[in-house]
């Protein structure tokens, strides 16, 4: 049942859109958690149209969780952290799209996770998941660090070590690379068909290719050669990115997302010093981003 003290109270909506779930959180202005939901990706480069219907699904969801209906989503001070953003060109059409919220701010999904994981006090974070991004904010400043997308960046990400095991296992199909227990299973998943790989490569997304991610990691804890170069080409990759975090300035790093264990458990000493365990999500980063923006605007 609504009561009076809720239609009166403020909302806050705090939304992390990534390219596999949106996830939306609600609280009040105490910070009391309302209501939670989970949709679709919400990766602003599948279109705004895509990305808006799922952030308000999952906002809809929310508020129904919250014991309330889509009448409330005009009260909701929104804020969305997207994957993609790092575009200037889909920062615009974020900025230029309608929505029914009271309010909206954006920053991409990797600042809201750096905001949540430190409870807005200096630091870093590694996003490593399907997709990889670092982010730090240590005083006035920000630095971002990869997170250009699966095609062209992301090295360490999931995605690109699911597509390396598939280009390992067709290499040693044709007979230009060694054949292994990994390579043998990943072919057995397209039917030892390369025309089963193109096929699937024509319309796979980066989720699609990490979904053959713990295939990989399985390989390699069974010492599988293959594996391990995949791997290990990964692990440099992030380690880069954590190095560059360090150097601009950031003392603790929090390491985000499915890959995150698997990636400290291989840092060397110095980068696991700095590792600390995140205070709060994304979500809390987002609702924090909303109100310094409240703040900001009075």
């Amino acid at each position: 049942m609504v009561t009076q003290t809720m239609r009166n109270e403020r909302l806050y909506l705090g939304i992390d859109g990534g390219g596999t779930r949106c996830r939306a959180r609600i609280v009040n202005a105490s910070g009391d958690i309302l209501g939670e939901a989970v949709s679709g990706g919400a990766n602003t480069r599948l279109g705004m149209d895509h990305v808006f219907g799922e952030i308000v699904a999952a906002a809809s969801l929310a508020l129904e969780k919250a014991g309330m209906d889509d009448s409330r989503l005009g009260d909701l001070h929104a804020g969305l952290g997207l994957a993609g953003l790092p575009l200037e060109r889909e920062r615009k059409l974020a900025h230029a799209y309608p929505h029914p919220f009271a309010s909206i701010c954006f920053a991409t999904d990797a600042y809201t996770a750096c905001l949540g994981a430190h409870d807005g006090a200096d630091g870093a974070i590694l996003i490593v998941g399907t997709g990889t991004c670092g982010q730090a904010i240590v005083g006035n400043r920000e630095l971002s660090v990869a997170g250009w997308g699966f095609e062209v960046s992301d090295i360490g990400s999931g995605a690109r070590i699911g597509r390396a095991a598939i280009e390992t296992s067709l290499l040693a199909h044709d007979g230009l690379a060694n054949q292994t227990d990994l390579t043998k299973q990943v072919m057995g998943k397209f039917n030892n068909n390369p025309e089963d790989i193109v096929a699937f490569a024509e319309t796979a997304r980066p989720a699609d290719y990490g979904s053959f991610c713990p295939l990989v990691f399985d390989a390699e804890a069974k010492g599988d050669a293959a594996a391990g170069v995949i791997i290990d080409i990964a692990v440099q990759a992030n380690l880069q990115i954590l190095r560059k975090l360090t150097a601009f300035g950031a003392s603790q790093i929090t390491l985000m997302g499915g890959l995150a264990d698997q990636m400290a458990n291989r840092m060397p000493r110095d980068i696991a010093d700095q590792l600390v365990s995140a205070k709060h999500d994304a979500m809390h980063g987002a609702i924090l981003m909303a109100k310094q923006r409240e703040r900001t605007a009075a």
